[in-house]
């Protein structure tokens, strides 16, 4: 399971206000926790402020402290395009987040996962907004593989997001979603991801129902989430998960995170 830390995100409203007063130190620790808490990535958003200016000072802070690669996580696709440019190093190993259907993202998105060839997540979504069936988006899903296929783009480094919605609004959200996942991976053999959080919102306890949902996505074979590394019991579910799904071979990993005290029942 790859993971992708959530933390430094302009939403959270003391991630915005240490980027706003631009706070080296706090921004740094936050970077740095979740990488020690087995981030694989670090997701970077600012579009809750001046977002291109904070996007670039974003880039430069986190990079001080850490070379754990970045997913740069903005609907603007000029802030997507200040993150490229000031990512120092490989910039084919950004993370871009995210590429969709809607005419806008198609115009000015896919030319820069073209250009470096990076990994994208690629929403199931388009200029009708998020369809409410798994089949339209499983469609949706082959739409954008046939266009990613077209521009002799690796699939390899694609991640579908088949967008999961709150189970308060509709209590078979979960069973929808892992109808697509099941379904993307047998009709086009991609890797999956998502967004942890959507499913509890508007739901009391939601670290509960987001570990769990995270139990079974995994059991679905989804490959990556984008979640808060520095919950500790969320993490102690990724590493057994893993370790019960035979993805952890002779249980290391697991054994690894119970010498270093890492898990937590």
């Amino acid at each position: 399971m790859l993971i992708i830390g959530e933390k430094l995100n302009s939403s959270i409203p003391t991630v915005r206000q240490f980027i706003t007063e631009k706070n080296t130190a706090a921004i740094q620790d936050l970077a740095k926790r979740q990488v020690a808490a087995g981030a694989d990535y670090l997701d970077l958003n600012t579009a809750q402020g001046d977002e291109i200016p904070n996007m670039e000072w974003l880039v430069q802070t986190v990079q001080e402290v850490t070379d754990v690669p970045l997913c740069i996580d903005s609907t603007s696709a000029a802030a997507i395009k200040k993150g490229l440019d000031t990512v120092r190093g490989d910039k084919s190993r950004v993370l871009i987040n995210s590429l969709s259907l809607e005419k806008n993202r198609i115009e000015e998105v896919l030319p820069l996962v073209l250009e470096h060839r990076c990994p994208v997540i690629g929403l199931t979504l388009d200029d009708n907004g998020i369809p409410k069936t798994a089949e339209e988006r499983i469609a949706l899903s082959e739409r954008l593989i046939e266009l990613l296929n077209q521009n002799n783009y690796d699939l390899d480094r694609l991640y579908i997001d088949p967008l999961v919605l709150p189970l308060a609004v509709n209590h078979l959200n979960a069973t929808m979603f892992f109808k697509c996942l099941t379904e993307i991976k047998r009709l086009f053999q991609v890797k999956t991801v998502s967004g942890l959080s959507n499913i509890s919102y508007n739901s009391p306890k939601r670290k509960i129902v987001n570990r769990h949902f995270l139990t079974l996505c995994m059991a679905f074979d989804m490959d990556a989430a984008i979640l808060d590394p520095l919950d500790r019991k969320i993490m102690t579910s990724v590493v057994t998960n893993d370790f019960l799904l035979g993805k952890d071979r002779f249980g290391k990993k697991y054994l690894k995170a119970y010498r270093s005290e890492a898990l937590d029942d």
